[in-house]
Order: C-alpha cells, then structure tokens, then sequence
C-alpha cells in the first residue's frame, strides 16, 4: 500500500458527514446552520455601533440621525462581508426585513432634510 493510499483512508476516515473541517483533509469548511456566521455577524455589528457611538461622541457630533445613517451603513458592508455562499439560513431572510426597514427609515431621514436642501 503506498503513503497516498493512507492519506485517503485517514481524510475519509476523518470526515464524519458533518461538513466541518477535518485535520489532515482538503476539505472546505460549510456553515452547516449559519450560527457561526450570525455570531460572527451580531459581534461585528454591536462592536461596529459602539465603535461608532464613541467616535461621535469624542468628536462631539452626535445626532441619533447620524449615527443611524453610519451604523446602517456599517450593517450594509457587513451584509456584503459576510454573505452566505452555499445555502441561505433563515436569519439571512430576518435581517432582509431588517435591512428594508432600514432603507424605509433612511428615506424618511432624507424626506426630512429635503427642504433644508432645496433653495
């Protein structure tokens, strides 16, 4: 029996159908139910949001309006970022809702200043 004839027992030895990635496999890692990725997800946004609130403050231009728009802003890249690839969980679909809201919210916000933009 030759070294690559082990190497393929050990790699289908070590995969357990879970899709995970194994040590001594070739195999890519799949987000079998999105939690990793909506935890990666919630921790980025909450650090994102605070980031910003601290930043607003210190350079004292805070405005909830403000700080709306650059947070929604931050929600979009992540959204962008950290897309899924193989199938679509269902929290994918809630913050769908989510992110529409927002777009209903920033118009309003954009309604709002209009007629201090217009001459």
């Amino acid at each position: 029996m030759s070294d690559g004839d082990d190497e393929t027992k050990r790699a289908v030895a070590a995969c357990d159908g879970s899709g995970g990635y194994h040590a001594g496999t070739r195999q890519r890692q799949q987000w079998s139910d999105g939690a990793d990725r909506l935890r990666i997800f919630a921790v980025a946004q909450t650090a994102a949001m605070v980031l910003i609130a601290a930043v607003l403050f210190v350079l004292e231009m805070w405005t909830p309006e403000l700080y709306f728009v650059i947070s929604f802003l931050g929600l979009l890249v992540l959204r962008i970022v950290l897309a899924p690839t193989d199938r679509i969980p269902t929290w994918w679909s809630r913050l769908n809702w989510v992110v529409r809201a927002g777009f209903v919210v920033f118009g309003y916000l954009v309604l709002q200043q209009l007629p201090e933009l217009l001459p």
